[in-house]
C-alpha cells in the first residue's frame, strides 16, 4: 500500500512554498535592518558623561608592556572637564609642586565603522600650563580616548615610547 497525493496538492506545493517564502525573506530582512540600526543607536556616547573629575589609576609602559598602577602616587595627574568645554589638568610628579593647565576640549564621535572599544575622542587645545601636555610633539594637544569601560585613557605619547595613562572618574 502505497501513500496517495491528489495531483492538485502537488502542482500548488511550489506556489505555496515559494508565497511563504517571499514574505520570510521579506521578514528577515526588515528584522536584521532594524536590529542594525538599534544596534547603531549611540545613546552611550552621551558627552555629559565626560564632565567631572578623572583620576589617574593605572599607567601603560609601551616598551616593556606592562600595565601597573604601582607609580600612580608618584606621578598623579587629574583631569576635570566642565559642561561649558574647558577642562583643567593637574599633575605632580617626582615631588615637584602641582602643576596645572587649562584649555578647551571638543568631542567626537566614534565613527560606526570602527570596531573598537571607544566611545569618543576627546581633543583637548591647552591654553596655558602646556608644559604638563603628555604627547608626541604636538605641545599645545592631547588626544584623549573614553571607553565603553568608562576608563579614560591618554595614549597620545606611547607613538614614541612615552608612557599611556588611565583615569577613571572619581
Amino acid at each position: 500500500m502505497g501513500f496517495f497525493v491528489p495531483c492538485s496538492v502537488l502542482k500548488t506545493l511550489p506556489v505555496i512554498a515559494l508565497n511563504t517564502l517571499i514574505p520570510m525573506k521579506k521578514l528577515f530582512l526588515l528584522s536584521l535592518i532594524s536590529i542594525l540600526f538599534i544596534s547603531c543607536d549611540n545613546e552611550d556616547s552621551d558627552p555629559d558623561s565626560i564632565v567631572g573629575k578623572w583620576e589617574l589609576v593605572e599607567i601603560y609602559y609601551p616598551r616593556t608592556d606592562v600595565s601597573s598602577d604601582e607609580l600612580v602616587e608618584e606621578n598623579f595627574q587629574t583631569y576635570r572637564f566642565y559642561s561649558n568645554g574647558t577642562f583643567e589638568k593637574t599633575r605632580i610628579s617626582d615631588g615637584e609642586d602641582l602643576q596645572t593647565a587649562t584649555g578647551e576640549y571638543l568631542l567626537e564621535q566614534v565613527p560606526a565603522y570602527i570596531s573598537s572599544d571607544a566611545k569618543l575622542y576627546v581633543n583637548l587645545e591647552f591654553k596655558e600650563g602646556d608644559a604638563i601636555t603628555n604627547n608626541c610633539g604636538q605641545p599645545d594637544k592631547e588626544e584623549l580616548v573614553l571607553r565603553f569601560n568608562n576608563q579614560l585613557n591618554n595614549f597620545s605619547a606611547t607613538p614614541c615610547d612615552g608612557p599611556g595613562y588611565i583615569f577613571e572618574k572619581d
